[in-house]
């Protein structure tokens, strides 16, 4: 069984808001020359909609890829961020109601994590209590930085104190990466940019001691989990030598192994055997970033060739997301 936890849809609902409200923030959704709909974000032109609302299209698109379920969630664009907090909550529970119209039509295909309005906490945790408890969503989704606020800010808590409550992950994925002007060129901002923007947040929560305050805390970071496998000797350096990087009690390391889930995004099967190495089987989610260009289309093959052990195949590829998300 193959289980993606990194994936995407924009439920219509969400764009009937949009296309709405969005002119008077500098969001707009527009027909391209080849007769596509598309979305302005404030400058920022989002790939064609079609892949990201048709759920027929995304069904066929995953019996090709031999997926059996789609867990889906938001991306960092386009969003609700640019929205006032208002309008912001009306898109998240319009997603939110469409995403848990999705799964109830489609038993076993599809499961979701809620969008929230994180500029504001108290409609964030609102809207997470009501898509977990009343919707059945696994968990909420936040970016990396919400309009340039870091995940350490302490104004973010509230949230991180609900989910743990409730024992459901955030799902994060990178937006807006710092250097980003520096990186347009080539898709670099996408290639390099979103993998440091990501060793930037895991490295702000770790340090930040926010898991000393909250033992039930859980992330999922995307793409697998930025360049923080590769830093992580650094972290842990950092933390025995530093001040500053000493608020914490154990190693980053430990933090680490357990408080985040990556997903094996990483194009390489050498390099998902390295991920596995250095997080455990056990915190490994097989992901694609469906439907964008970034898509790992032959992810189940990617696995296959890190010559993992077969229960850790099975554990990468569905068990912890079955655990994770009580499927």
């Amino acid at each position: 069984m193959h289980i993606d936890a990194h994936c995407h849809i924009y439920p219509q609902e969400y764009f009937d808001i949009v296309e709405k409200e969005g002119p008077r923030y500098g969001v707009t959704l527009y027909t391209d020359e080849k007769g596509a709909r598309r979305v302005n974000i404030k400058g920022d032109m989002h790939p064609p909609l079609e892949p990201f609302v048709n759920v027929g299209l995304r069904m066929e698109t995953m019996q090709r890829m031999g997926l059996d379920m789609n867990v889906l969630s938001f991306s960092s664009n386009p969003g609700m961020y640019w929205a006032d907090p208002a309008l912001a909550e009306e898109l998240c529970q319009a997603s939110n109601d469409a995403y848990a119209e999705i799964i109830r039509k489609n038993p076993g295909k599809f499961s979701g994590l809620a969008a929230i309005p994180a500029h504001d906490a108290a409609r964030s945790v609102r809207e997470l209590e009501r898509a977990v408890g009343k919707l059945g969503l696994k968990g909420g989704f936040m970016g990396s930085n919400v309009n340039g606020r870091y995940l350490d800010d302490e104004g973010f808590f509230p949230i991180y104190e609900a989910a743990a409550a409730m024992k459901v992950p955030i799902i994060v994925h990178p937006a807006n990466p710092a250097g980003k002007a520096q990186m347009k060129d080539y898709h670099l901002f996408n290639i390099v940019g979103f993998t440091a923007e990501s060793a930037n947040s895991i490295g702000r929560l770790i340090f930040s001691g926010m898991f000393d305050r909250l033992p039930d805390l859980q992330f999922i970071f995307l793409h697998g989990g930025g360049t923080v496998p590769y830093l992580i000797g650094r972290y842990d350096h950092a933390w025995r030598v530093r001040p500053e990087c000493k608020k914490i009690k154990r190693p980053p390391l430990e933090y680490l192994r357990a408080h985040f889930h990556f997903d094996c995004l990483v194009f390489h099967a050498p390099v998902v055997r390295f991920l596995v190495e250095i997080m455990g089987a056990g915190r490994v989610l097989l992901g694609t970033d469906l439907p964008y260009d970034m898509t790992d289309q032959d992810i189940v093959k990617t696995i296959q060739g890190a010559g993992l052990s077969p229960d850790d195949y099975a554990k990468v590829t569905h068990r912890n997301a079955q655990a994770l998300f009580h499927l």
